[in-house]
């Protein structure tokens, strides 16, 4: 009798291993039509394939609606920029009195650049031609985007004070505004397949901003872990000196409470898979284990995380 007990007690042990081996993960992302959806969908395809456990994408409004949502253990990944992860770390911004300490990095994916974006026959150039006009603001469930453009219209000399704010929830409501004509200028991916989609309804452009040593500076501190860049986008508009762009990381993120096996196995599956998941999404296409690992980015890394980068060797 004992004997056929061990048996039984083995059995169902192997059971529930079984079961913790199959059990599904998610990452939250942006709405459908953003950047993070895209490339939630292209992670959650090759990398629930490549370990053997089904992987779904929970779409969401932004930032200041994942990352609690992370927290609160509703899906175990996410994305974010930078910034928005640095302000949800430390209590700061949108999360002002609301610090997630207990946030962590997975890894970083690609840059994020960000563009203002106006109609392209609105008679606006750069962001100084918005004096009057009506502008995108608050993005209450995507509140880095109203950091990125208040930030833009900071280092152009101006604030909302200078222009018609116009509250939205998030990115993608804006771009529908600008479709619609209620907007005339907003801030989103310049990737991001809604921001095509409005490029090909009504023809949109990036509007410049002074890119140098001072604005530079001034992003920084105003949203910490950006900058801000002149970067060929291959749009007629910016002639030979590029568009002007805002840049910050884009992470995964998880929380301390995540297992350090399940990490590890999704951080290395991503540098295995790199290939496979830039055919998915071509944003992933110049990404590198070294790029992965930023071990001076301001939130810590996962020690799965941190695990698989220290036997690759970059961890530095």
């Amino acid at each position: 009798m004992p004997n056929f007990s061990a048996a039984i007690s083995l059995s169902f042990a192997l059971l529930a291993g079984q079961a913790i081996a199959q059990a599904p993960i998610a990452i939250g992302t942006n709405p459908q039509g953003s950047l993070a959806y895209a490339s939630g969908s292209a992670i959650a395809s090759v990398i629930g394939q490549s370990i053997g456990r089904n992987f779904v994408v929970v779409p969401l409004g932004g930032p200041s609606a994942i990352i609690p949502a992370m927290a609160d253990q509703e899906f175990e990944f996410s994305f974010a920029n930078i910034t928005a992860a640095a302000q949800a770390y430390t209590g700061t911004g949108a999360f002002k009195g609301r610090p997630y300490e207990g946030l962590r990095v997975a890894t970083v994916v690609y840059p994020l650049q960000l563009g203002v974006i106006a109609k392209a026959d609105g008679g606006m150039t750069s962001v100084t031609d918005l004096a009057g006009k009506h502008v995108a603001s608050d993005f209450t469930s995507q509140r880095n985007l109203a950091v990125f453009m208040s930030s833009a219209l900071s280092i152009s000399g101006m604030s909302y004070e200078d222009v018609q704010p116009v509250p939205v929830q998030n990115g993608v409501q804006a771009l529908d505004e600008l479709i619609a004509g209620s907007l005339d200028a907003t801030i989103f991916s310049v990737s991001a397949g809604k921001t095509a989609q409005a490029d090909a309804a009504i023809g949109v452009r990036f509007l410049d901003f002074p890119v140098n040593d001072e604005t530079k500076a001034a992003m920084a501190k105003m949203a910490p872990g950006a900058t801000v860049a002149k970067v060929d986008l291959g749009r007629k508009e910016a002639g030979q000196q590029g568009n002007s762009i805002i840049q910050a990381p884009f992470v995964i993120l998880v929380t301390n409470e995540v297992d350090e096996q399940t990490v590890y196995d999704v951080v290395s599956s991503i540098a295995a898979n790199i290939e496979r998941i830039a055919k998915a999404d071509p944003q992933f296409a110049n990404l590198t284990v070294e790029i992965m690992a930023q071990p001076s980015l301001p939130i810590p890394y996962h020690p799965g995380a941190i695990r698989f980068f220290e036997e690759q060797g970059v961890w530095k």
